[in-house]
């Protein structure tokens, strides 16, 4: 062992109060002297007389020393008689009205609700409301500037039922079909020109079909004949109508019950978006994921349809001699399951669609994959479903639609829509970091989870 080691240990097993003797005082003779006063004092260790001269009666034949050790070592601690409890920090005041007393011993009053509460201001002035986050005003604004949006392209599609009754007077001169002809469908055409989207007629204007000669005419069972209204395109197509028949349809809606139902799911799905990219991002995703999935229905009906060569003229008037009801109002039987498929292709390819149904399945694709463990309470329904279930659910429901050959929804577009949203969400969102408290909520949701409390 290190002689300067051993020596300092001795010097403290003897300065230790068990072994002193009397009020921390050690009487030691000449030949018990501790080792440590052998060690020449150093800057870390200082013997000094503490007790007076009154209190230590010194022998006459042996001259005694009362000393005492003090250590500045660092790893040395008090001696339990010096050490004292922490000082307590003085009882907050209370802040309640009236708190409960404990009177009788350990006997306690009832509390009240109304020993707890505050007395009322003396102003009369409500208080102020909480203040708005940044975030909550973005959302506040999205929803605002397409709301506004969809209610003003709404509008349009009332002007041709406007005019119609405009000029109600000359039903009867003209006739249903001619006053219907005359005032209703120039507005009709002028709407689906720019409002709507049509596969067969996007294919004329990019040039990838022919345009019809001659418009159709059309014979009604009771003998009447009419032109055929549907907008069948020109050779001079210009620019603008090549582009905004991918974006324009997205925010068009001509029923009514379709623009409440998308605004509504607009509501509910683009707070999330909104949130986590910001309003810029979310306000350049609106069109981005509806444009490519209008897109995306062209290259699946033209791959996939065998009807897609033909014009919207052609093709309409097929789709209208394969009816189910005009057929069976013509030879009285029901239609094959091959006619019935063959009704389907043709509108497909020559039906209008429009809607915002597309973009919003995207934003419930993207929402399900950065947050699959997000709630949505659907309308009449009181019940959380996670927004992974949902999304399954509603491309279950689309594929089971297409296997059913439905025609009242567009079903592939909802698809394309969703594959869209996931296609942005790769190539761009993906690359987006997410503001910290949103990955902090993410994380603590994902370890929730893992963990089995949700």
């Amino acid at each position: 062992m290190n002689v300067p080691l051993g020596l300092r240990l001795t010097s403290q097993l003897f300065s230790r109060p068990c072994l002193q003797a009397g009020a921390r005082t050690l009487l030691i003779s000449p030949l018990h002297t501790p080792l440590s006063l052998l060690r020449p004092p150093t800057s870390r260790t200082i013997w000094t007389s503490i007790l007076p001269k009154s209190t230590i009666e010194r022998p006459k034949s042996v001259s005694l020393i009362a000393t005492r050790f003090v250590s500045f070592n660092r790893r040395a601690r008090p001696s339990p008689r010096t050490r004292q409890a922490p000082s307590l920090p003085p009882p907050p005041e209370p802040t309640i009205a009236r708190p409960a007393t404990l009177t009788g011993g350990a006997e306690q009053e009832p509390i009240r609700y109304a020993d707890y509460v505050r007395p009322p201001s003396d102003s009369s002035e409500p208080p102020p409301p909480p203040p708005v986050s940044p975030t909550q005003r973005a959302i506040s604004r999205y929803i605002s500037l397409f709301g506004v949006i969809f209610l003003g392209v709404h509008i349009i599609w009332w002007l041709p039922y406007l005019s119609g009754l405009g000029h109600a007077d000359e039903k009867e001169k003209l006739g249903e079909l001619g006053w219907f002809a005359k005032y209703v469908n120039p507005w009709r055409d002028l709407a689906d020109r720019w409002l709507t989207f049509n596969p067969s007629i996007a294919f004329e204007r990019l040039g990838l079909n022919a345009h019809p000669a001659n418009p159709a005419k059309i014979r009604t069972p009771s003998g009447e004949e009419f032109t055929f209204s549907g907008y069948t395109g020109s050779e001079g197509e210009s620019v603008i109508a090549k582009v905004t028949q991918f974006l324009l349809p997205t925010v068009s809606h001509a029923e009514v019950w379709h623009l409440a139902f998308n605004f509504f799911a607009l509501q509910a799905l683009s707070p999330t978006i909104v949130r986590y990219y910001g309003f810029k991002r979310a306000l350049l995703a609106y069109p981005l994921i509806g444009g490519l999935g209008l897109a995306l229905v062209l290259v699946v009906d033209r791959f996939t349809n065998p009807y897609t060569h033909l014009d919207r003229t052609t093709a309409m008037l097929r789709y209208r001699d394969t009816d189910p009801k005009q057929i069976l109002q013509q030879t009285g039987r029901k239609v094959t399951p091959t006619e019935q498929s063959e009704h389907w292709l043709l509108g497909q390819h020559c039906r209008n669609a429009l809607g915002a149904s597309g973009v919003l399945t995207g934003f419930l694709a993207i929402t399900a994959i950065v947050n699959p463990m997000a709630k949505f309470e659907l309308m009449f329904i009181p019940v959380g479903i996670s927004v992974r279930t949902l999304f399954m659910g509603f491309v279950t429901f689309d594929l089971v639609g297409i296997g059913m050959r439905n025609e009242g929804m567009g079903n592939i577009g909802h698809l394309a829509g969703a594959v869209a949203g996931i296609a942005v969400w790769a190539l761009w969102l993906r690359r987006v970091k997410l503001p910290d408290q949103v990955r902090r909520q993410l994380m603590m949701g994902l370890r929730r989870k893992k963990m089995g409390l949700e």
